[in-house]
């Protein structure tokens, strides 16, 4: 039986696989697609072969090139049974003590609204915090527990239209702060530019939510990302 990390490296060969069959059926050489990903070809050689894990973030930018849905990746992977049955458990178990912390930056209030509605709709226990321009925002992040006697917030959720500094400028500030960059930051956007997209994740974004103009689709996609983070994803707490 496979260890974890040999279980592990098993599956990112499969994902490496799965790209290289994309790859060729859409008749891309590994140099274009590199160039599209904004990477060289040697890395592109290391993640089609495995030997260089794939973040969720290259992951989804995967999809996005090569027209895929990113389960894509994951479709015909078995390794069923190949776990030892000797795991700690301790490892894995998650408590929750305190409600899940959220710092939504949002200058739409039509938006505000639907967020909060969604947060209704998850009937999780969730502290938000709003807020509708950059400058606002930075100084809860960096005086959150002196100035709002405030924790640390579990998750940014972020539109890149905001008034002042913009949302991609803010990302690039809060990343860039050795207390702050460890906090995960979902991008909010209206429309999904590759460009983006491409300097969201390069800068440390966790992942993008497009704002769909149906309400039901669009308080899902918040749904499932709260659920994701505060109770699927195991987060440093403070």
């Amino acid at each position: 039986m496979m260890n974890v990390a040999e279980h592990q490296d098993a599956i990112y060969a499969y994902i490496g696989q799965r790209i290289r069959e994309r790859r060729k059926l859409l008749k891309l050489s590994q140099t274009e697609l590199a160039e599209l990903m904004g990477f060289s070809y040697q890395q592109m050689q290391k993640y089609e072969t495995g030997i260089s894990h794939v973040s969720a973030g290259k992951l989804l930018l995967f999809a996005k090139i090569l027209n895929v849905p990113p389960n894509y990746f994951y479709e015909g992977l078995n390794l069923e049974g190949s776990f030892g049955t000797q795991i700690d458990e301790t490892v894995i178990q998650k408590k929750q003590a305190k409600p899940f912390s959220i710092v939504l930056i949002e200058d739409n209030p039509a938006d505000v609204i639907l967020f909060k509605k969604a947060l209704t709709e998850c009937g999780y226990e969730v502290d938000v915090h709003i807020f509708h321009e950059s400058d606002s925002a930075l100084d809860f992040l960096h005086n959150y527990e002196t100035k709002f006697h405030n924790r640390r917030p579990d998750l940014v959720v972020l539109d890149l239209s905001l008034p002042k500094k913009n949302g991609m400028g803010l990302l690039k500030t809060i990343k860039k702060n050795s207390s702050l960059q460890s906090i995960p930051i979902i991008i909010l956007t209206n429309s999904i530019s590759l460009k983006d997209m491409v300097e969201a994740y390069r800068h440390g974004a966790a992942g993008f939510i497009q704002k769909s103009v149906d309400l039901s689709e669009y308080m899902d996609y918040i749904a499932v990302v709260i659920k994701y983070w505060s109770k699927v994803v195991v987060l440093p707490r403070s």
